[in-house]
């Protein structure tokens, strides 16, 4: 029985790992989308004339891309992902794209906010996983790399660098983040305890199905205990009290007044049964001439 139950918990088990990888999959799909969208943004960027690219900016952008995703999409369908503490590997991903997203954030001075919103859907997949701190720290990264991306501009044109615009741009977009990070774990905590209280009902309602399981076999073992005892008693018959025998014929009187032979009225109240034969004594008294004696026990000649 219970070799059976480790089996099912295993097989249910594997399933269910089964079941997140392949939600794991799709949530990197829908990430991997986000990647499209800027692409498609630097594009239109592009065809309308407002901001241009250069062909080795693209070089980057793209090969980052597709390195990095190529990364993330081997290791979950290997599983390699299982071997983090959160197998999503949300805190990677959201960082890795931050990064990527520097690129047409440095190329495209003009269109640097519009670029940034980009990074508010990114967050959004960390809502559910990543806790206050790791969003704070996620907050932290990704300021860095916008302010070395600035720094990146002011070196490169001193002169044509609007510092304020520049500075409430980084301090409005930090604002953004910090905020983000406060409300995703919030919202983190709330799933993980929601998520602690369902595993402690589905702890209990497996216990109560264990010992319901226990009590149906108990039931099972004690049905079973009746039937053989019911079947014992109905094999054993006993005769008590006080029985009204005749001194002479030995016949007995039952309950309606009738006189019964004493082996009659044992058979019908018992399990006993009688298989006639004679005694030595009676032997003698009825066949005298087979037992070498006289009835009186002498010589039979005298």
């Amino acid at each position: 029985m219970e070799a059976d139950s480790n089996v099912k918990a295993t097989t249910v088990f594997t399933q269910s790992l089964k079941v997140q990888q392949a939600l794991r999959i799709q949530r990197f799909g829908m990430a991997l989308s986000l990647y499209f969208a800027v692409i498609v943004a630097v594009l239109l960027a592009d065809l309308l004339g407002l901001e241009k690219m250069g062909g080795l900016q693209w070089a980057w952008m793209i090969g980052l891309a597709v390195l990095g995703n190529g990364f993330f999409f081997l290791t979950f369908i290997t599983g390699r992902n299982l071997r983090f503490s959160d197998p999503a590997l949300t805190w990677m991903q959201i960082a890795f794209s931050g990064v990527w997203g520097a690129v047409p954030i440095y190329a495209l001075t003009q269109m640097r906010p519009s670029i940034l919103m980009f990074y508010i859907p990114a967050f959004s997949f960390g809502m559910l996983r990543l806790n206050r701190r790791e969003y704070l720290a996620l907050v932290a990264f990704l300021m860095g790399v916008y302010g070395v991306v600035l720094l990146l501009h002011y070196t490169k044109a001193p002169a044509a660098f609007e510092t304020k615009f520049e500075i409430f741009a980084y301090v409005t977009f930090g604002i953004v983040l910090t905020w983000f990070a406060f409300f995703g774990g919030f919202i983190s905590n709330l799933r993980k305890r929601l998520q602690e209280r369902n595993a402690a009902i589905r702890k209990a309602n497996q216990e109560i199905n264990i010992e319901i399981e226990e009590r149906k076999l108990a039931q099972i073992e004690k049905d079973k205990l009746i039937i053989e005892l019911q079947q014992a008693l109905s094999k054993v018959k006993t005769l008590s009290g006080l029985l009204p025998i005749c001194a002479s014929c030995k016949k007995i009187r039952d309950d309606q007044g009738y006189w019964n032979q004493l082996e009659s009225y044992i058979a019908r109240r018992s399990e006993a049964e009688f298989s006639h034969s004679i005694c030595p004594d009676c032997a003698r008294k009825i066949y005298p001439e087979f037992s070498g004696s006289h009835p009186s026990g002498g010589d039979p000649t005298e």
